[in-house]
């Protein structure tokens, strides 16, 4: 009897697979924990990991059925990536394709986005209860409809005790992952055509080093004018798009004053793509080498990993 999977990841092991020690998931890297700067050593499986994250509760599937679906496409996706990676040439149609998709799927597919769209809609809910107990009359109007919609069985719960029961919160509001992963397939149709309006630009990493680094939410969206703030959006001019594909390549979009195709870039341009997968990152950065630079306050920096003992592999 097959077991169903439960951990569920939340990035390609394959794709974390490049910034490893042997180019592959079963390779090593380092993790820089973005909170409080703790290193270690592990492989990609003990990373970017969510229980239940792709979850599906469908009648007559296993609860891994879109777990086990994305497999196919991550594959496809990686052999873009290694084509790239192989070749060292912007990738032909086919390959741009499933590059494009894979960002995409990263971008709204993550447990990060997935939880603040979930803390709007809870705030949302809790607007609407309090609404509805605001006013007797409105309480009991609607509550008549949904009894007589067959929604809400009758009941002798008094709207003075519906009223405390929101009053204090006394509830918690909980999104099933099959329904994030329908909406977040929604926008990610949306998404695509607004990714590919964008020009892109392989950026390649001198093969002496410095490298570029990857982290747990690697499609790393900012405007291009650094002391810019507020609202961002992928569909926004003036702002730029920094995908890692491995430690000496990388991708790079943009709306305006678009790059050439392939550009070799210098060691501060690395550290200020790197900075972005930094402040991109959800809770961890993945590195190749014990050392990596990053742009701040007007200048590279080295962060040196001092992990001394490997993580279980």
């Amino acid at each position: 009897m097959t077991s169903t999977a439960r951990n569920h990841h939340v990035l390609p092991q394959a794709y974390l697979g490049f910034f490893t020690d042997t180019g592959s998931k079963n390779g090593k890297f380092y993790v820089v924990e973005t909170s409080s700067g703790k290193c270690f050593r592990t492989s990609p499986k003990n990373v970017a990991v969510q229980r239940d994250f792709n979850r599906l509760d469908v009648e007559g599937q296993s609860l891994d059925v879109l777990e086990q679906s994305l497999s196919s496409f991550e594959a496809r996706a990686v052999e873009a990536c290694l084509n790239i990676i192989s070749s060292k040439s912007f990738p032909n149609d086919e390959d741009y394709n499933s590059l494009i998709n894979l960002i995409g799927l990263i971008a709204v597919r993550n447990p990060q986005k997935r939880e603040s769209f979930n803390r709007s809609r809870e705030m949302l809910y809790s607007q609407m209860g309090d609404i509805l107990v605001s006013d007797k009359n409105i309480f009991e109007f609607h509550l008549r409809r949904v009894q007589e919609s067959g929604y809400v069985p009758k009941t002798n719960v008094s709207y003075e005790e519906m009223k405390e029961f929101f009053e204090e919160r006394r509830y918690k509001i909980q999104f099933p992952p099959g329904e994030n992963s329908e909406i977040e397939f929604s926008v990610l149709d949306h998404l695509i055509p607004i990714l590919g309006q964008r020009f892109w630009s392989l950026l390649l990493a001198p093969d002496s080093g410095p490298d570029f680094i990857c982290s747990d939410h690697p499609v790393a969206l900012t405007f291009k004018d650094a002391q810019r703030e507020g609202p961002i959006g992928y569909g926004l001019k003036n702002t730029e798009i920094f995908f890692p594909i491995s430690p000496k390549m990388g991708f790079y979009g943009v709306y305006e004053e678009p790059l050439r195709a392939i550009v070799n870039l210098k060691p501060s341009q690395i550290a200020k793509m790197n900075r972005k997968v930094v402040e991109s990152a959800e809770r961890q950065v993945f590195s190749l080498q014990d050392t990596f630079l990053i742009w701040w306050e007007g200048d590279t920096r080295e962060v040196k990993c001092s992990a001394k003992i490997d993580s279980p592999p």
